[in-house]
């Protein structure tokens, strides 16, 4: 399982984050559907639990939340921004 990382500081504005990497010294933005993922990458959702939950909340289909949930979670861990919960 996925989580954001500890280190990561951010805050949400009108529905979307501001992340800063502290050590990396870069910033990054994530626009409301983002925002909504990054909030559920708290090591107690599987990335299955939140395909469904982007479901319910922004009336895709599955197969469409699931594809664009990894290509979101490929784009956090290529920026480091996320790490391995057991």
């Amino acid at each position: 399982m996925l989580q954001r990382k500890q280190a990561i500081l951010w805050r949400e504005l009108d529905g979307e984050a501001v992340l800063l990497s502290p050590v990396a010294g870069c910033s990054y933005s994530l626009n409301q559907v983002g925002t909504f993922i990054w909030k559920l990458l708290d090591g107690q959702h599987t990335p299955g639990d939140i395909a469904t939950a982007l479901c319910e909340v922004y009336e895709v289909e599955y197969e469409q939340a699931a594809q664009d949930l990894e290509h979101i979670l490929a784009a956090l861990q290529s920026n480091n921004l996320l790490q391995e919960y057991p």
